[in-house]
């Protein structure tokens, strides 16, 4: 009998559940009801725009029309850049009796992407060391801006290296030690200025000619250390060393910030939104869209309100 009892509530508490599993919770209606105006259309640069909203959806968000806050690019904004630079600060401290170590900066379209010694020297790399400004002492200097787009190659990487060459020590001097810092790509498109990457974001991996002989050349979140073999003995190795250090490959012609995202300005526990305001620091057009939604687990409905504003100089 008890048996029979609990099956009968089992049975229920199914039941119950498949019904509730097959109802769908409505989303809240009166989404047809929002809308935004402003008393005028023109307004001056920095002058407070006023949008006033009737209706009361559950969330609004919002898009000014600005650089990185545009309806239009709510899936991706890719950006053609028009041109690329880079520059860097380096120093190189003195050392008596050092030699004058062979230092070079170079650009490759063709390397295969494979860091071995043997397959960066079976590249073709573009010399463009005499591009750029260098230190003499233990300051570090501005190497000034080259712009590196000009050997970009569409459709194919570009790498960028920075090689330094030592002979044996106990015959031409100790290896003087050159440092980099502040490595950047810079592109330039008609938002302004892009920070594509920087001695981090490079990626820069050392490369030596022998394993056998590795060079104290190091890679730190804020230094390139471009260095010759440790000796602390006369009797330690003396090889002639061959050290690269070389970026990922780069990609110099456009980049993909992402979506651009709206601000939400009213979430479904706000109390009911009348008015908001925003400033345009910047004369143009703009297409002010506002999302008025209305959602919940069980559904989501939108209504897209957009205006256009002219903002004119001071």
């Amino acid at each position: 009998m008890k048996m029979k009892t609990l099956s009968k509530i089992l049975i229920a508490i199914v039941s119950i559940g498949l019904v509730s599993c097959e109802r769908d919770i409505e989303v809240s209606g009166g989404l047809e009801e929002f809308d935004v105006t402003v008393d005028k259309t023109v307004f001056q640069k920095n002058e407070e725009v006023m949008f006033h909203f009737k209706g009361n959806p559950d969330m609004i968000s919002f898009y000014s029309g600005e650089i990185y806050n545009d309806y239009n690019f709510r899936e991706s904004r890719v950006i053609d850049l028009q041109k690329t630079i880079v520059n860097f600060r380096n120093a190189y401290p003195t050392l008596a009796g050092s030699q004058v170590s062979d230092f070079k900066v170079l650009v490759s379209t063709d390397f295969n992407n494979s860091y071995s010694y043997d397959n960066l020297i079976s590249a073709t790399w573009h010399d463009i060391t005499s591009e750029f400004t260098y230190g003499t002492s233990g300051t570090y200097v501005a190497s000034g801006d080259y712009e590196i787009s000009e050997l970009y190659e569409q459709g194919k990487p570009l790498y960028f290296a920075f090689r330094y060459s030592s002979l044996p020590q106990g015959e031409h001097g100790p290896v003087r030690r050159r440092a980099i810092q502040s490595v950047q790509f810079l592109g330039e498109s008609i938002y302004g200025t892009h920070v594509l990457a920087d001695i981090v974001t490079s990626d820069f991996r050392i490369v030596e000619k022998s394993e056998d002989a590795k060079t104290a050349s190091t890679i730190s979140a804020t230094t390139i250390n471009l260095d010759g073999y440790a000796r602390s003995l006369p009797t330690d190795p003396d090889p002639a060393t061959d050290t690269w250090v070389v970026t990922k490959a780069l990609d110099l012609d456009r980049i993909d910030s992402g979506p651009d995202r709206a601000v939400a300005i009213k979430g479904n526990k706000d109390p009911l939104l009348k008015n908001h305001i925003h400033v345009f620091t910047e004369p143009g057009e703009y297409i002010v869209t506002f999302l008025g939604i209305n959602a919940n687990i069980g559904g989501y409905k939108e209504v897209v309100k957009q205006i256009k504003i002219t903002i004119e100089d001071e």
